[in-house]
């Protein structure tokens, strides 16, 4: 299944994604970012299914908790950029 991982800045970044989504009705576990995806040690990311990721970014945009970067995977464990 297609899906989108947004990267936060901390774990208390992608904690307000999290609340700031589910309380908008969109689905959004948070999590460590796969190695690889950033430079930085610790970074964590929310997962959005790809179907849900137009709304979601909206939603974070005017909630002021814009992503640092966006990946995309069609679930085969491969991630490719993708601009906001």
């Amino acid at each position: 299944m297609p899906y989108y991982l947004l990267l936060c800045r901390s774990i208390t970044h992608a904690q307000r994604m999290n609340k700031l989504l589910e309380r908008s009705g969109v689905t959004a576990p948070y999590y460590r970012a796969p190695a690889g995806l950033t430079n930085r040690g610790c970074s964590y990311a929310v997962r959005i299914g790809a179907d849900r990721y137009p709304a979601a970014l909206r939603i974070l945009q005017s909630g002021g908790l814009p992503p640092m970067r966006v990946f995309y995977s069609a679930g085969d464990g491969a991630y490719r950029e993708v601009a906001i």
